[in-house]
């Protein structure tokens, strides 16, 4: 399943039909699966290289994806219908083709009706393959998806030990904070510049004061006269 689900991604990657552009070559409804896919272990070694589908003498046989035949005829005295997807290759036997090689074909084609002579299934039945190069697949991943479900694991319950105090949250600063701490800072600041402009006023006075005042043994004769004329 994993190898199938890497090789799948690859396909949709090199632009291959996806899971939507697949069908059943026969039917609807959905032929019974008679033989499931068993790949070799080796490639010359014995196993069942596709699926057998039931089905009966003379039934249609529809391409079960878009693609192009690459071959239609008889082979070893079967009637076999292959066709190109991409880099997949799906075949159909035992068939009496009723397309050509070179023929492109859609989702759900008629390419031919069934034959009878398959010896190795109980009852009469398609066998369907498919192949990425030398690689056989399981030709029902194409049609039938595949669900993984994660198994339930019990949630652990934590004892005292392993109990851990959570952190206090710290106290979040609201708008009516922020715009009272913003108020303080501004009333802190002009405070600051009117006491600031007022010393600088009174030292500035303080000097002009000092400067105004005459040196120790000299007489200020304006002042003098200003207070003879107040007595």
């Amino acid at each position: 399943m994993t190898l199938f689900t890497v090789l799948l991604s690859c396909m949709i990657a090199l632009g291959t039909p996806t899971l939507d552009a697949w069908r059943w070559p026969l039917g609807p409804p959905a032929p019974r699966v008679v033989r499931g896919f068993s790949p070799p272990a080796s490639p010359w070694g014995s196993g069942h290289r596709g699926v057998d589908l039931a089905a009966r003498p003379g039934q249609t046989v529809y391409a079960a994806g878009p693609g192009r035949v690459s071959y239609a005829g008889d082979l070893a005295g079967r009637g076999i219908v292959a066709i190109d997807h991409g880099v997949l290759r799906t075949t159909y036997l035992p068939v009496r083709p009723s397309v050509r090689v070179g023929r492109q074909v859609a989702f759900g084609t008629r390419i031919g009706v069934l034959e009878g002579g398959m010896v190795h299934c109980p009852v009469t039945c398609l066998h369907w393959g498919l192949r990425r190069g030398a690689l056989y697949l399981d030709p029902l991943n194409l049609v039938q998806r595949q669900v993984r479900l994660l198994p339930h694991w019990p949630h652990p319950v934590p004892s005292q030990k392993q109990h851990t105090s959570e952190p206090t949250p710290q106290p979040k600063m609201g708008l009516r904070d922020a715009t009272t701490a913003t108020g303080g800072a501004l009333t802190g600041m002009v405070l600051a510049f009117a006491l600031a402009f007022a010393w600088r006023r009174t030292r500035v006075r303080y000097r002009l004061h000092r400067r105004r005042r005459p040196p120790p043994g000299v007489i200020n004769l304006s002042q003098e006269r200003h207070l003879r004329r107040a007595r």
